[in-house]
Order: structure tokens, then C-alpha cells, then sequence
């Protein structure tokens, strides 16, 4: 696989994890430390934006692994399927 496939292996199971994850609820029910005062609350833009803020936390916290790789010396491919390994690792764990 290319490492371009495999970035979007990672964003993918990214943002199924944001919208599957049970953390996205704790973050939803946290809404008043994160969200804009100047907009009115709507409950769709708020699980939106609990959404992706758990898909941006997946996806980066996938990519310590890579980044410990790549240190390591593994190649670009490696690194690429580290990183998408981890996050597919992170919404299996976050379906179960």
C-alpha cells in the first residue's frame, strides 16, 4: 500500500472513531468548557464539534506510535501502517 492510502486508512478510522467513540459523549456533556459563548447552543453543532474534537485526539494520539517508529528508523510505508494500525486499533477499542 502507498502511504497516501494508508493516511487516509488513519483519517477514516479517525472520524468513525469521533462519531462511535464514547468519549465523544463525555466531551459533549463538557460543551460549556468548549464551546463559543457568542454562538447560540444548538445541540447538532455541539455533537458536531464533540465529534471532532474526539477524531482529532484519535489521530493523534495513533500517530505516537509512528512518530516513535519513524525515530527508529522505519521506513515511510512502516511508519504510515504503524500510524493507521493505531488508529483502527483506537476505534475497534472505542466500539467494544
Amino acid at each position: 500500500m502507498s502511504p497516501q492510502t494508508l493516511f487516509l486508512v488513519a483519517m477514516t478510522a479517525s472520524l468513525l472513531t469521533g462519531m462511535t467513540s464514547p468519549a465523544t459523549g463525555l466531551v459533549f456533556g463538557l460543551w460549556p468548557l468548549w464551546y463559543p459563548q457568542v454562538v447560540t447552543p444548538v445541540q447538532e453543532l455541539i455533537y458536531y464539534g464533540a465529534s471532532l474534537i474526539v477524531a482529532t485526539a484519535t489521530l493523534l494520539s495513533a500517530a505516537i506510535p509512528a512518530a516513535i517508529a519513524e525515530r527508529l528508523g522505519a521506513s515511510q510505508v512502516a511508519t504510515m501502517a504503524f500510524w493507521a494500525g493505531g488508529a483502527v486499533l483506537l476505534l475497534v477499542l472505542g466500539m467494544g
